[in-house]
């Protein structure tokens, strides 16, 4: 065995060949794949800045994608190639988003502390560092690399092919989605990104802390006095909503526990997984799997190949509200006094300092953990994509609903997909597939 030499590893990446390609060649092909996303994403860009797409239809738009288009994508490729075998090598992903939330975590912390940013603005920084982008961006570069890089056949698989790798990276991201999806709009939408008064956002960085909460008094005042909050209003609706909440709880209480958990589980429940959950039903059963993708028959011609062509909207779909959500708004607050601030250390916590720690503990655990998916290449490649990926492009729309930092958001934004995203992308898939080689070495 060789002795471990990382600074060597890295430098490996720009100097070696893998199977004949070259890094140039490698380069070459990950930059075809990214520059496809930002030509999609360049027409949601043109549509919504032409006001050919607004806001409303952009949330249309993005339903619809979840609650069909997506699914349909989800079921075709999963269902097709997907196996029990392959599920219980997947229960490595929890630990890995877990792991990689809490480095994120803690770099957004040191990163908030450094720029010496207030609580909210602290907050701001650790959602944009916490919740990196598992779906659009990871989904599209994943299908294209999938398709475009030699070289990512898995040994454990027969006769493993681009569809397969696909379908692989894609239950990858799914887990990862997922988990996100349930801490996002939990921790992130009550916490880290909460409404917050205007005068806790829009301050003077240069008076006294006396001042500052004088001003709160009078600012809370003014607001109250203004009519844009009518505090009766609000008392009674919050008792009258507190009511009914304790009587609905009251009747869960008497509802057997089966019930209970059934409610809870359906209400956790969304499009995407319950066409996962189908996907494993008819994967599981070969014959209904053969009636589906085998046996050439009526159901494969007719149901599964709609499934296959609503599929195909999805991905393209994702990337135009993707380009849309870029796009400059004039309906938009001033930014704050620490906009630039927050910009530079949301991107430091979230697509820099984590890299430095996760992408060689991830190396390190392929080249001498006995892990089989950890000898996936898409595994690998999936991985570095979710851990240096921009954030989270729903974090946008909890900003508007809470009206928070939305010229703060549409920065991070701009600067993470439109200048970051391509030297990114081509370090990480350059880096991961000489990553592989290396550890594959004895």
């Amino acid at each position: 065995m060789q002795p471990l030499n990382l600074p060597q590893l890295v430098l490996s990446t720009f100097n070696e060949a893998r199977n004949g390609l070259s890094f140039q060649q490698i380069s070459f092909l990950t930059f075809q794949a990214v520059v496809q996303v930002f030509i999609i994403c360049l027409a949601g860009y043109w549509a919504a800045s032409s006001k050919l797409l607004t806001n409303e239809g952009t949330k249309v738009i993005s339903k619809l994608n979840v609650d069909l288009f997506t699914p349909a994508l989800i079921f075709s490729k999963l269902a097709s190639s997907l196996s029990l075998k392959k599920l219980l090598e997947v229960i490595l992903i929890p630990l890995l988003y877990a792991i990689t939330t809490l480095i994120s975590y803690l770099s957004s912390l040191l990163v908030s502390k450094w720029l010496e940013l207030t609580e909210p603005e602290s907050n701001f920084v650790t959602a944009m560092s916490v919740f990196g982008n598992s779906n659009s961006l990871p989904v599209s570069l994943t299908l294209a690399l999938a398709y475009s890089l030699p070289d990512l056949e898995w040994d454990d698989i027969e006769d493993d092919n681009p569809d397969k790798i696909a379908s692989r990276g894609l239950i990858y991201l799914l887990i990862f989605q997922q988990l996100g999806q349930m801490l996002r709009w939990s921790w992130g939408y009550n916490k880290l990104l909460q409404r917050q008064p205007d005068h806790v956002i829009f301050y003077d960085t240069h008076r006294d802390v006396e001042d500052v909460e004088d001003s709160n008094l009078v600012t809370d005042e003014d607001y109250l006095e203004s009519g844009d909050i009518n505090s009766h209003d609000d008392v009674v609706l919050s008792n009258e909503d507190g009511l009914l909440i304790a009587n609905n709880e009251d009747k869960l209480d008497l509802e057997p526990l089966y019930k209970r958990i059934a409610q809870k589980v359906y209400g956790w429940m969304n499009p995407p997984l319950w066409s996962m959950l189908l996907a494993i039903i008819v994967a599981s059963i070969p014959k209904l799997k053969g009636e589906f993708y085998e046996y050439n028959g009526f159901i494969q011609h007719t149901l599964s190949s709609s499934i296959q062509q609503l599929g195909l909207v999805s991905i393209p779909l994702i990337l135009v509200v993707l380009g849309a959500n870029l796009a400059p708004s004039s309906d938009i607050p001033p930014a704050c006094p620490h906009y630039k601030r927050m910009i530079i250390g949301s991107l430091l916590g979230r697509m820099v300092l984590p890299s430095f720690i996760l992408l060689p503990i991830i190396v390190l655990c392929v080249k001498f953990i006995g892990l089989s998916i950890m000898q996936d290449p898409i595994f690998l490649i999936t991985s570095f994509l979710l851990i240096t990926s921009p954030p989270a492009i729903q974090l946008s729309q909890i900003c508007q609903l809470n009206e928070l930092y939305q010229k703060e958001m549409a920065g991070v934004l701009f600067y993470g997909y439109a200048v970051l995203t391509l030297p990114v992308t081509i370090i990480v898939v350059v880096t991961s597939i000489e990553a592989m080689k290396w550890a594959q070495q004895t």
